[in-house]
């Protein structure tokens, strides 16, 4: 349909404490539809599944989180399949995550 925002689905994790943002609010602030919403209390491997299964369901643009928190753990999944929107910045697909810097462990 000519128009139509590009689709988003929310992602946010139950055991983070914390309101956080609005999804449906955070997405229309950067022109995204919020069409799904998923709330998990897994590990990050199952969350990742599920996350990108409801991407290529839903045909997701983004995922949208209250809070980086709630990502931080999948951030390099989300950002392989979909831009990553949350309240501070948004990360677009194919974002590149810095590496640590293995020195300063020392």
């Amino acid at each position: 349909m000519v128009g139509e925002l590009p689709k988003a689905i929310g992602f946010t994790r139950r055991d983070v404490i914390g309101r956080g943002a609005d999804l449906h609010v955070l997405a229309e602030q950067h022109r995204y539809r919020l069409v799904y919403s998923v709330v998990l209390d897994t590990g990050p491997l199952v969350a990742a599944l599920v996350i990108a299964q409801h991407v290529y369901e839903h045909n997701a643009s983004a995922v949208v989180v209250p809070g980086f928190e709630h990502a931080d753990s999948v951030r390099h999944v989300i950002t392989e399949l979909a831009a990553l929107i949350t309240p501070m910045c948004v990360y677009p697909r194919g974002y590149r995550w810095p590496l640590n810097d293995l020195g300063s462990l020392r």
